[in-house]
């Protein structure tokens, strides 16, 4: 007999045991230690199919809250996903993930965050988002990183410098909603570089002795081969100041290379890392919009702090239709949009072909959103 439900704290075990037959080898750490969120027994949001009472596939189901100016918008994220060998091809991996929809859903959240990209997801909609620019920084190509101030200390993490990171994540435009002791707990759990046999690194950025600055850096992890290329997990504060702790990283651990993905709304990185190559790439993994009307509504506060936004918004509704199509109107002009188009107009502000200049021009003043690159910290 099948059941799909919830793991229950005492099952936790079994689901670590499972994952880590899965996803990991002699040379890395278990998944529990790297993903400690996914096997919580206190948030209990994690999915899984039970034969006869043993858990033969799984979902890590992690909720989170992403703030965007003012506004706070309720996700979840979705990884370890992974199905006993001789249960696989029997189609539990979908109906576990029918259920999370209610799940999550019923939670309040508006989006789902997938790790992942193949048709497992994609046939349900959860579908390529976003861009982000990520440029790669060597020896040859650094020679104009220069501290204009003067006044910069590079530096690695120091113990009194929790409280400034945490001020400094804080002020970011769009993030994840991160507390001292959530930046503090991610940084040691190291869950996107474990899967990559690295190893985090913390170097800070300061001006009369306060912290300006800070970035996470995935080295590499001897004796272990690493299976990328040394990049910035995660970084805020000053963007030049940024700029040059990847810098400072790069010669500080021996990097031939260190790669730094940046949003299209961190203007000023873009412009201090303008000087060197890059490369446009999609947001990591793949976002369902589980309710766009909902998603609307917890991206107002932040709307309502931009003038032409807040005008724009009065004018706009949306109403979910079958099949995930979405009736979108403003200003009088409505368009029916299928999953992927509600998704290139939220995140990359891909207007809708037949909009009049009324329309594209309120479309314009809200989209896209300004969303954080989802390879950092929070991954999962």
């Amino acid at each position: 007999m099948l059941e799909i439900r919830t793991v229950r704290p005492e099952e936790m075990n079994d689901a670590i045991a499972l994952s880590d037959a899965v996803f990991r080898d002699s040379e890395q750490v278990s998944m529990g230690t790297a993903f400690p969120d996914v096997f919580s027994t206190s948030l209990g949001q994690s999915y899984g199919a039970f034969d006869n009472g043993k858990l033969v596939s799984f979902m890590g189901l992690v909720p989170g809250v992403i703030r965007i100016g003012q506004a706070r918008v309720n996700v979840y994220l979705l990884g370890s996903v992974c199905t006993h060998t001789e249960h696989r091809g029997q189609g539990y991996a979908s109906q576990i993930l029918e259920r999370i929809f209610e799940h999550i859903d019923k939670a309040g959240a508006s989006l789902l965050l997938v790790s992942g990209g193949r048709s497992l997801y994609t046939r349900v909609h959860c579908l390529p988002y976003g861009q982000i620019q990520r440029f790669s920084l060597n020896a040859e190509s650094t020679g104009e990183l220069q501290d204009s101030s003067g006044q910069l200390t590079l530096r690695e993490l120091a113990p009194t410098d929790w409280l400034h990171l945490h001020k400094l994540a804080a002020a970011r435009t769009a993030a994840f909603e991160q507390s001292v002791f959530d930046i503090a707990k991610l940084i040691q759990s190291e869950a996107i570089v474990s899967c990559i046999k690295m190893k985090h690194r913390v170097v800070v950025a300061q001006k009369a002795g306060v912290p300006v600055a800070y970035a996470v850096i995935a080295v590499p992890n001897p004796p272990y081969t690493n299976k990328r290329t040394p990049f910035v997990v995660e970084h805020a504060g000053d963007a030049q100041a940024i700029a040059m702790l990847a810098d400072y990283a790069r010669e500080r651990y021996g990097l031939s290379e260190i790669r730094v993905a940046v949003s299209p709304h961190e203007t000023g990185l873009l412009e201090a890392m303008a000087p060197f190559e890059s490369k446009t790439e999609k947001n990591q993994g793949t976002v369902k919009i589980v309710s766009l009307p909902r998603l609307l509504e917890q991206l107002q506060p932040y709307w309502q702090s931009h003038p032409g936004a807040a005008q724009a918004l009065q004018s706009l509704s949306a109403e979910a239709l079958e099949e995930d199509m979405i009736r979108l109107t403003v200003h009088g002009q409505s368009f029916t949009l299928n999953p992927q188009q509600v998704i290139s107009l939220v995140f990359e502000g891909e207007l809708p072909s037949e909009a009049d200049s009324q329309a594209a021009a309120a479309l314009s003043a809200l989209f896209p959103v300004p969303f954080p690159f989802t390879d950092g910290l929070n991954y999962v």
